[in-house]
């Protein structure tokens, strides 16, 4: 899937700038690991809203996918209840 590729390349590269903001800001103050996980709040957070698009790509692919399943079976299951 393209799609899950993408999001989740976005993600990490989200997790990446607000890391190296906030290491240029705090590191003076805090260790590497404080700055990490309040990278990692804020990119989740950031992400709400800034990769909606490819989020909701992401999403219909998935109920794309699950629907072509859902069918197929349906018609395996129809075509057990014929025989």
């Amino acid at each position: 899937m393209k799609e899950f590729g993408i999001y989740t390349g976005l993600r990490a590269a989200l997790f990446a700038v607000c890391l190296g903001v906030l290491w240029v800001v705090l590191h003076t103050w805090l260790s590497i690991w404080p700055i990490a996980l309040l990278a990692l709040v804020v990119s989740s957070i950031l992400s709400i809203f800034v990769l909606r698009a490819a989020r909701d790509r992401l999403a219909g692919t998935i109920d794309t996918r699950a629907q072509k399943i859902s069918s197929r079976l349906e018609r395996a299951r129809s075509a057990e209840d014929d025989d």
